[in-house]
């Protein structure tokens, strides 16, 4: 949270501020989600949606969704969203890892079709924890209430030679992040050939 503050005091209202690279890159993921995801009449969670690019993606590609719901625990992001709120377009102060088994079952009836987690699992945690055991937990909680398909981001342990590694990111391993998926759901689509963007990541697709 202090780094997305610090960099949000210090670069504004920027895809910078969220730790993308710039708006070209940002667009280009964009255009993986798509590559494998229907968003016409669908109801949509963007989970972590800083200052909703995503939303402001689609809607200038004209899909006509059905409903988007942006999550984040950043106040400061959400202040920035909330002109942007109407019947189909709403914001929550909500945290995917702080769900109780009572708040699962809500959140399966508002039928969120599509949910999204992009970059929120990229920074390596503090000494002591575990970043797969926090990436898991936060994969089981989101899929639990889509009522159709989560779609998430990483950055691949296979390193690229012309971008050093960094010690501040995680690095998931695609084998084993595909091992957990497929014992969640049998239906899964992992990414792992679309340009750097400058590192080498890979995006994953659950099916219900």
């Amino acid at each position: 949270m202090e780094r997305y503050n610090n960099r949000y005091e210090k670069l504004g209202k920027d895809v910078k501020s969220l730790g993308w690279g710039d708006k070209k890159q940002q667009i280009y993921r964009f255009e993986q989600v798509l590559s494998n995801v229907d968003l016409i009449n669908k109801n949509i969670l963007d989970i972590g949606c800083g200052f909703s690019d995503f939303l402001s993606y689609i809607q200038e590609k004209n899909i006509m969704f059905s409903k988007y719901t942006g999550w984040d625990i950043n106040k400061k992001f959400l202040n920035e969203n909330k002109i942007l709120e109407n019947h189909f377009v709403t914001f929550e102060n909500q945290d995917i890892s702080n769900l109780q088994e009572s708040d699962l079952v809500e959140l399966k009836k508002a039928n969120h079709q599509v949910l999204l987690m992009l970059g929120l699992l990229n920074f390596r945690l503090n000494e002591g924890e575990m970043n797969y055991e926090y990436s898991f937990d936060l994969i089981r909680n989101a899929f639990a209430i889509t009522s159709e398909m989560l779609v998430v981001d990483f950055l691949s342990s296979k390193i690229i030679d012309q971008y050093p590694k960094e010690n501040f990111v995680f690095y998931h391993s695609p084998s084993k992040v595909l091992d957990f998926a497929l014992e969640i759901t049998p239906n899964v689509i992992l990414k792992h050939n679309y340009v750097p963007i400058p590192q080498k990541e890979f995006m994953l697709f659950l099916y219900k």
